[in-house]
């Protein structure tokens, strides 16, 4: 015979006392839905009968509790004619339920409005209703006046049949049943945003890319003048980003020429082919600290050490990081996100190569469908937006930018004519399609029931 470790646990303990209530085996530590469980075992090898009895239950309610303080109202009115003949108006206390439980016990009698004890009441010393229920003694009168409460409650009792006496539990073989629902264990894991942060990064490894590395404070220069984003720009008001008081502005010496290429680029076009913005462009504006708004920042100031290190191209780069901007925060903003940028310098690259290692990087990322649609961002032409299919909520969902950095960009920041592949893309919306969130402002509340219910995060979850 082969029987569950608790329905084997369950006999032992019959065959140790003969019969035991489901309510005794609680007590002495076992769960009720593993008893019952057991039982039904225990029932189909004809080891183990049961037998209900149902039995009331009866407790001294709030208002009976109140008579153990203070005693019952009748005999309260009786103390209070010890003294002898009292008016009815005299009394104090409950003397609507007093008077008249005393008057239908016999206690007492009224007379033109006075209260008397009778020969009866005389001989009552003790409380005969707080006597009743000190002692438990609980009868119709207590439960009709709702001192006591009475509650029908259902007792199993497991006895041995005469086969589960007879049985050696020596010679029952333990079963498991692998099928059996169980809580899944608690354990200690990684932050889900975390996990899509690291394989981002491993992604773009994986694809032969370098990573950059840079600072979170950068000048205006690279935040925006090297990325062709006009000085006045809605972008560069403080509104959208912040400015650092200290130190308030940076030495753009280390940029050399460069500072001045840029300049006439955004003036007249330098040669770049461009006519500029034309205008006047202000150093001043340019040498202003900010903490960066994007990581394309980094990506133009990569182009400059590309330059000064005179590196050897084809070059492809990647960073996946925080950057800030001044938004009110709500449901779908925060002053801070996660963006991954990536560059790729070359001579012959044009934009199939561009739409190349996007497909390939969401692809890898487990999204199956993905399309580019025209947009425009200052830095780039031709630009695009990134677009993927969340096939649950059957709607394109935007990721990012991305496009071919201008001439404009480019050269300046070279030194010499190149192409350029560039895009910027979000990472928080992949979050929160992993893990089911409405609010962006979840992915940094370390809510551990969210943690714990969304599970490991992998490239082909949705699937």
């Amino acid at each position: 015979m082969r029987l569950s470790s608790q329905a084997i646990r369950v006999l032992e303990k019959l065959k140790q006392s003969g019969e035991k209530s489901v309510t005794e085996f609680e007590e002495e530590g076992f769960d009720q839905a593993t008893v019952n469980r057991a039982l039904l075992e225990l029932e189909e090898e004809n080891l183990v009968k049961t037998e209900e009895q149902e039995e009331i239950i009866q407790e001294i309610t709030e208002k009976g509790e109140k008579v153990l303080e203070n005693g019952s109202p009748e005999h309260n009115i009786l103390e209070q004619l010890d003294s002898g003949i009292t008016p009815i108006s005299d009394l104090t206390g409950n003397t609507n339920i007093g008077v008249g439980k005393a008057k239908q016990k016999g206690w007492i009698e009224i007379d033109n409005g006075k209260v008397s004890k009778t020969d009866k009441g005389e001989n009552i010393d003790i409380d005969p209703v707080k006597e009743k229920l000190e002692n438990e003694n609980f009868d119709d009168e207590l439960g009709e006046r709702g001192l006591i409460s009475s509650e029908p409650q259902k007792t199993k009792t497991l006895y041995l049949t005469e086969e589960g006496e007879k049985i050696d539990i020596e010679e029952i073989e333990e079963d498991f049943n692998v099928e059996a629902q169980a809580e899944t264990p608690t354990t200690g894991k990684k932050h889900y945003y975390k996990e899509i942060l690291r394989f981002a990064r491993q992604t773009w490894l994986e694809m032969g890319f370098e990573e950059m590395e840079g600072n979170y404070v950068v000048p205006s220069l690279l935040n925006f003048d090297a990325l062709y984003t006009p000085q006045d720009h809605p972008a560069r008001e403080l509104h959208d980003t912040f400015f650092v008081e200290n130190p308030e502005t940076a030495d753009l010496s280390e940029y050399g020429d460069k500072v001045n290429h840029i300049k006439e680029t955004h003036e007249n076009g330098w040669e770049t082919g461009s006519t500029g913005y034309g205008g006047d462009w202000s150093h001043e504006e340019a040498e202003k600290n900010v903490i960066r708004t994007h990581t394309t920042a980094i990506s133009a100031r990569r182009l400059h050490d590309i330059d000064i290190n005179e590196e050897e191209l084809p070059k492809k780069f990647f960073i996946v990081g925080r950057n800030f901007r001044n938004e009110t925060v709500d449901r779908t903003h925060l002053a801070e996100f996660y963006q991954t940028d990536g560059i790729v310098v070359g001579k012959d690259l044009n934009f199939k190569n561009l739409k190349g290692y996007i497909s390939k990087f969401f692809e890898k990322m487990g999204y199956d469908k993905f399309r580019l649609i025209p947009s425009y961002y200052p830095y780039t032409e031709m630009s695009v937006e990134v677009q993927v299919w969340d096939e649950e909520a059957e709607e394109w969902l935007g990721m990012g930018g991305a496009g071919m950095f201008r001439p404009e960009v480019a050269k300046p920041m070279l030194g010499f004519e190149a192409k350029v592949l560039a895009w910027g893309l979000g990472i928080p919306r992949i979050a929160f399609m992993a893990a089911g969130l409405e609010d962006i402002r979840e992915l940094y509340r370390n809510d551990i029931e969210i943690i714990n219910e969304t599970p490991v995060w992998r490239p082909d979850w949705k699937r």
